[in-house]
């Protein structure tokens, strides 16, 4: 199931290792064939993109898009705990988990990162990778649906992953998901102000997570350092 780690490879922050490796990454990704012909292709077509693009503009574009605002973080659990302590408790559970299939969390990004995840899941059996995938669908979505709205070809992954989990979504989870953002004060300067007034993990949960549904199994999402081989 590499497709999973090469599609969590294509949502790290772009590097010029990502760049040279995409025909590497390509190829396996077609020979493993489990997106529909017009997704796979739809896929490739981003990956063929993002090989050639300037490599500064792909960078700026990432952190506008990811970093910059809470909506379309890839964190998984700041979508459903927010700042709460309750998040703290579910890093150490995944880290558990990740530690079990012997994948290294690196110390300097947060567990729930979801390239991280997903590289998680391209070591599970399909069966528990598509049920975990399942248990955050409307996660993956809701961001599709959100990057969507916005013309990014990240959309396109994130429906694959959509796709791939062969679970059920919610319309309605992700239409409310849709409006809420359309408030959502994203500027430098709400984010700051944010900071500035709320103490960190202090019971944000509730407020952040209003219409975000628990998961199950992880009660749910660290960047690789290294872009290890997939072939």
């Amino acid at each position: 199931m590499k497709t999973f780690k090469i599609l969590g490879l294509l949502l790290s922050y772009p590097t010029e290792e990502l760049q040279s490796n995409m025909e590497d990454l390509k190829a396996v990704l077609q020979r493993e064939g489990l997106l529909a012909s017009k997704l796979e292709k739809t896929i490739v077509k981003f990956m063929d993109q993002l090989a050639t693009k300037n490599l500064l503009k792909a960078q700026e574009d990432y952190v506008a898009l990811f970093d910059r605002g809470r909506g379309n973080s890839l964190y998984l659990f700041e979508h459903i705990h927010g700042e709460s302590r309750d998040r703290g408790q579910a890093m150490v559970d995944l880290i558990d988990h990740y530690q079990k299939k012997g994948l290294a969390v690196s110390t300097k990004e947060l567990p729930d990162y979801i390239p991280l995840f997903l590289e998680y899941l391209s070591m599970c059996e399909p069966k528990e990778a598509q049920e975990l995938l399942g248990e955050v669908v409307h996660i993956v979505a809701t961001l599709a649906a959100k990057l969507n709205k916005k013309a990014s070809r990240y959309s396109s992954v994130f429906l694959a992953l959509e796709k791939l989990s062969h679970a059920k979504i919610d319309v309605q989870f992700v239409q409310r998901a849709l409006m809420e953002d359309e408030s959502r004060d994203d500027s430098l300067e709400a984010l700051d102000k944010e900071w500035e007034e709320t103490p960190a993990f202090d019971g944000l949960g509730d407020k952040a997570c209003a219409v975000c549904p628990s998961a199950t199994k992880f009660d749910f999402g660290s960047k690789p350092t290294e872009l290890s081989k997939v072939n």
